[in-house]
């Protein structure tokens, strides 16, 4: 297998996952800073799962940088992991959870 497609293809599954995730975020009600406030919770937990996934993805790299075979068990292991990352962004931590 091709080391430069699969990581292609993991940058570009992880990219989908990031703009799906900002894509989650909703209009304050007005434009007061205590309604911004209100969703400052909503914003921490965005931050916290962009930051995890950045460091997942820089990771994942390193690890790619020092395997010498890249194997079908690999390459299921990393799309496994792309399951388990695309998760993230559907986790029930709205408005309503706080």
């Amino acid at each position: 297998m091709n080391y430069a497609r699969v990581e292609a293809f993991t940058d570009a599954v992880i990219a989908i996952i990031m703009t799906i995730m900002i894509l989650e975020f909703k209009t304050p009600e007005s434009p007061q800073w205590t309604a911004i406030l209100a969703d400052a919770p909503y914003l921490f937990a965005y931050l916290i799962s962009f930051l995890f996934i950045g460091v997942a993805w820089f990771n994942h790299h390193y690890m790619f940088a020092l395997a010498t075979r890249l194997t079908k068990k690999i390459y299921w292991i990393n799309n496994a992991w792309l399951f388990t990352m695309s998760l993230i962004p559907s986790l029930p931590l709205g408005r309503d959870d706080f």
